[in-house]
């Protein structure tokens, strides 16, 4: 199994570990390395007399180490792994030392022996409180009350949540009344303090949504458009949420979400159905702020050909839920949050299954036209819909004639070979995709297609495409 440095560091939450794992990641600072296909070792030399013994069991993956650091991975993990990924003809040893087989035996162990948490039964342990008999007149006044008082505080937040919603509609109408110009000189305070009623009221989706509008000035010349379709939409959400009880239950749950009110994950896989496939991680981006990092992870299941998004949270650099990899294989279920276009999963217990070599594309692929029909279906059921996945084969990464980046797809002429250039009217009739991307990233798209077709996946958000990976592909006849 050949491991990338993309891999290794998506591993690596903390920032400060993996500069620290960096400095490591030198054979000089290691002794005793080896390897087999399913664990890693090695010893590095600390500041105490004796190195310190580090593993990796890389079928979960899963790190272990004789330092006293309480964060996993720890320095040592990751510089174990980074040398792994950069130099790992170093790690020439076949044979695991004892200390690591005794901890990969208990690991095995411990995997055997999981079974699924059983329900908290009457005489939990730390619960001495006597319970009434089932279907005795305690039991159900009991129970009588509890409902009662939960309906009561559901009443309540509902309550709450509609006024924010009432009051976010009347600053909305006013902030356009007033005009697009007079937002143009707003302080961040102005948003702010708008962002944090909502946040009182419980709607810190609809407070994430007017963060985000102060961003949208200036952000190109067609800005202003822009910036009242986002106001448009923030309203059309405002006025459905105000409609709740007229909805059905997909388009209730969507809106929601949106709002900030998000099922919990024992309630959602209690009571959504899971999928079984074979999951490749297609991509990986992740957002810091503060001491919280959020990874955004697409998956596409290989027999069903379905798109999920897996969203986790990492705290203070710990690692997250579930360790995906960048091209990792895992067999095993996701379950699917309600709503009309259900894209965002929770895994399961996931099984890996080795890595996706680097050239191998995803399954499938679609052509720009069917690309688009999908996206109106999909916009059509979801007005608030921000990103759409998209798994384009047999695009060009090229400049615009503004200096920007496209992904052209060239129409084929009758009997022209594959890989062969296209005549002037094939390129008359080609389509071209816009796509959302620095200078820096499009260099690299066109680097790595060297003039020839890519298979590209990324999110499609209505203006482009915002490239999140890409495999070298030949060109293959599509339909639109």
């Amino acid at each position: 199994m050949t491991w990338t440095e993309e891999q290794a560091r998506a591993l690596i939450p903390d920032a400060g570990t993996l500069k620290r794992g960096q400095e490591l990641a030198a054979p000089a600072r290691w002794q005793n390395l080896g390897r087999t296909d399913t664990a890693a070792w090695g010893e590095c030399k600390g500041s105490g007399s004796k190195p310190y013994q580090t593993g990796l069991d890389l079928t979960a993956p899963a790190f272990k180490c004789s330092c006293p650091s309480r964060v996993f991975p720890c320095k040592h993990g990751a510089g174990l792994l980074l040398l792994l990924a950069r130099q790992p003809q170093l790690l020439n040893s076949a044979e695991p030392p004892a200390w690591l087989q005794e901890w990969l035996e208990k690991r095995q162990q411990t995997q055997e022996k999981k079974a699924p948490k059983t329900a908290a039964t009457a005489g939990a342990e730390g619960d001495t409180s006597p319970e009434p008999a089932a279907g005795s007149p305690a039991a159900e006044e009991q129970a009588a009350g509890s409902e009662a008082a939960r309906q009561k505080r559901e009443a309540q937040r509902h309550a709450r949540m509609q006024r924010g919603a009432s009051e976010l509609e009347t600053w909305l109408l006013d902030v356009v009344r007033t005009g697009l110009a007079a937002l143009d000189q707003q302080p961040r305070a102005y948003w702010e303090s708008q962002a944090a009623r909502l946040v009182d009221n419980q709607l810190p989706g609809l407070a994430a949504a007017v963060r985000e509008l102060p961003d949208l000035r200036h952000q190109g010349p067609d800005w202003p458009a822009r910036l009242l379709a986002r106001l448009g939409e923030l309203c059309l959400l405002v006025r459905t949420f105000q409609r709740l009880p007229e909805l059905s239950d997909e388009v209730r749950a969507d809106v929601l979400q949106l709002v900030g009110v998000n099922l919990k994950k024992e309630d959602l896989l209690a009571t959504q159905p899971a999928v079984a496939d074979e999951w490749q991680v297609l991509s990986h981006t992740t957002n810091e702020e503060d001491r919280l990092t959020v990874r955004r992870s697409w998956l596409q299941g290989q027999r069903t050909g379905r798109f999920a998004l897996v969203v986790e949270f990492s705290f203070g650099g710990q690692a997250f839920a579930t360790p995906l990899l960048p091209a990792g294989r895992y067999a095993g279920e996701l379950t699917f949050y309600p709503g009309r276009v259900p894209l965002r999963a929770v895994p399961g217990p996931l099984t890996f299954q080795g890595l996706t070599p680097a050239t191998a594309a995803p399954v499938g692929g679609q052509a720009p036209a069917q690309l688009l029909n999908d996206y109106a279906d999909a916009l059509a059921c979801l007005p608030w819909l921000r990103e759409w996945p998209a798994l384009l084969r047999g695009g060009i990464p090229a400049r615009t004639p503004a200096g920007g980046w496209q992904l052209q797809f060239p129409a084929a002429d009758d009997g022209m070979e594959a890989g062969e250039a296209a005549g002037p009217a094939a390129a008359a009739d080609s389509v071209a995709l816009p796509l959302l991307c620095d200078e820096l990233a499009g260099w690299e798209l066109r680097a790595l297609s060297g003039g020839q077709p890519l298979t590209v996946f990324g999110e499609w958000t209505g203006r482009g495409l915002r490239p999140l990976g890409s495999w070298p592909a030949a060109l293959h006849p599509l339909t639109a």
